[in-house]
């Protein structure tokens, strides 16, 4: 059995929060958009609690996560664009831990 264990920076910290900035497709850890997410930081958000905001007063869930060539991303169900009935997955990348 695999457990995962909260650190005593964890305390009281209900979520994280992962900004995304318009017409990107990045993580960031700050609302002005300045600090991406390394893929570790990501993955650890995600496993222990994390909402994106996409807009000032919307936010969403995460609903997967996934590591590629190294680098971490957090999948998101958005409304499609052009069929109001439908829904897009969309993503958030992490940048590749140094």
């Amino acid at each position: 059995m695999t457990k995962i264990m909260q650190d005593a920076k964890d305390l009281h910290v209900v979520a994280v929060i992962i900004y995304k900035k318009n017409g990107q497709a990045k993580a960031y850890k700050d609302a002005e958009c300045t600090k991406q997410f390394t893929t570790s930081e990501l993955k650890e958000a995600f496993i222990k609690g994390a909402l994106i905001q996409l807009g000032d007063a919307e936010f969403v869930k995460p609903i997967k996560y996934a590591e590629s060539s190294s680098v971490g991303s957090v999948y998101y169900i958005t409304p499609n664009g052009t069929t109001a009935t439908s829904a897009d997955i969309a993503s958030l990348a992490a940048v590749a831990d140094a």
